[in-house]
């Protein structure tokens, strides 16, 4: 029996909530045998925390078995009463019919804390944590619309708030347009913000001088009076920041201040508190020549991978299709590749439809398949983008050794519409490239015989 298979069956016999993440996290390393202080080493906690968050579980676990379990034999104990018995639950404690029950939602939103429909990336997740751990530290989290951004935020929201962290969540898409249009009224609507969420009133008349500027004014505000009141780090996480992207001047300024207290924080001890998230995939209009290079050059550099076919069957199994085996999941990879959100779109269907895989499969590239909609909003993008649409034909049309515009190309990437390896580019997926082949071939068509006809 694997750790996950154990932990699946405790979340079952527990209340709702009581795995919670980091609990988690100690049943899994425990059960291969690490010590709590080399948990907490590895993945960035303070060892009395872990050491009293597992015994927390280990209390659980006694009173719903019936049977005093620790650290040192809790495997022993449930590999035996698994494997010979079934467990004995103790009927005073709620049980959780909501989680055991839990039944998919249709994929497009984040997933909630708790979800099992939620494929864990241990390696990233402790390296996330690890890094935000650090003084004065910086992470970016990149990866194109609907790769589980968001879900992963939640998760290490949720994770850092546990260890004590103060977390700071500011949405860029809740900024009403004139905030952009000017460097002190983002700052001022930036630092307010950041106020609000911890619970302290705004003060931005006591510390904002004009004639030092707004960049030296926010930063005055940040380190004399907000961390000056906190004394846990405070982690602001900067989310949909290719809103901020999209406005070429304004980002310059915005980036070479996050990059200033990246590099302060190495020496200034009042900004080794502070730990930046910043989380973007850059959006059509985004200003890259100067930001890019900025964002490529500070911090670390965390980019969502795709799904493999071991987690593509495990979760297919969590939507309760155990017939899926790894070559019927291999042939719907074959056309999606690993991106998470058209994997659990094919999956919702095969679980609240009477489809087939082979039905689906034969009508995933067309209008009226499960993924028409989706394809029809990045049909839609590259239409009303004309040096997008003509980039893309070129890409899908196989054409070799042509000039494509760099901003296009970073921009196609962006959205996770191709990949690209050195100077080859390609279709992310097997349906991007049928279904963009087809609709944008008879424009293709059309523009070439006007180009003869001229």
């Amino acid at each position: 029996m694997t750790a996950d298979e154990a932990l699946d069956i405790v979340e079952q016999i527990l209340p709702p909530g009581t795995i919670t993440p980091v609990k988690a996290l100690i049943f899994r390393e425990a059960w291969c045998g690490q010590e709590y202080g080399a948990i907490a080493k590895t993945f960035g906690y303070d060892t009395v925390y872990i050491r009293d968050s597992g015994a927390q579980l280990w209390r659980s676990l006694t009173h719903a078995l019936s049977e005093p379990v620790k650290k040192k034999n809790f495997r022993t104990l449930l590999q035996q009463r698994l494997s010979y018995h079934p467990l004995t639950i103790r009927r005073d404690i709620p049980q959780p019919e909501a989680t055991y029950l839990q039944l998919p939602e249709f994929p497009g939103d984040p997933l909630p804390l708790h979800s099992k429909f939620y494929v864990e990336r241990a390696s990233l997740e402790a390296k996330l944590l690890l890094e935000i751990n650090k003084p004065g530290s910086l992470v970016r989290i990149k990866a194109p619309h609907k790769m589980g951004k968001s879900s992963l935020l939640i998760r290490m929201t949720a994770q850092l708030a546990m260890r004590g962290d103060r977390v700071v969540n500011i949405n860029f898409k809740q900024a009403d347009p004139e905030v952009f249009s000017d460097l002190t009224k983002f700052l001022r609507w930036f630092c307010t913000n950041i106020s609000h969420q911890l619970g302290f009133e705004s003060k931005l008349d006591e510390y904002w001088n004009s004639d030092i500027g707004s960049k030296a004014s926010c930063t005055i505000y940040l380190t004399h009076y907000l961390l000056k009141q906190i004394t846990a780090p405070l982690v602001l996480v900067l989310n949909e920041f290719d809103q901020v992207l999209e406005h070429a001047a304004l980002a310059q300024d915005v980036l070479l201040l996050l990059q200033s207290w990246h590099e302060e924080g190495k020496q200034v001890e009042v900004l080794q508190n502070l730990r930046l998230v910043l989380i973007h995939s850059i959006n059509l209009d985004a200003a890259l020549t100067f930001n890019q290079v900025i964002l490529n050059s500070n911090g670390l550099l965390i980019e969502l991978s795709e799904l493999d076919v071991q987690q593509t069957q495990a979760l297919a199994h969590r939507y309760g299709l155990k017939w899926m085996s790894s070559s019927a999941v291999q042939k719907l990879m074959d056309l999606v590749g690993g991106h998470p959100y058209l994997i659990q779109l094919a999956l919702y269907h095969l679980w609240s439809t009477s489809i087939s895989l082979e039905q689906l499969l034969q009508d995933a590239a067309t209008s009226s398949g499960i993924y028409g909609n989706h394809l029809r909003s990045y049909l839609a993008i590259l239409r009303s983008h004309p040096t997008l649409e003509a980039t893309y034909r070129q890409i899908i049309s196989a054409n070799e050794n042509i000039y494509l515009d760099p901003i296009a190309v970073y921009k196609l990437e962006s959205l996770g519409l191709i990949t690209v390896k050195g100077h080859r580019y390609k279709a992310t997926c097997k349906l991007y490239q049928l279904y963009f082949y087809t609709q944008l071939a008879d424009r293709f068509s059309q523009a070439r015989m006007k180009h003869d006809v001229a």
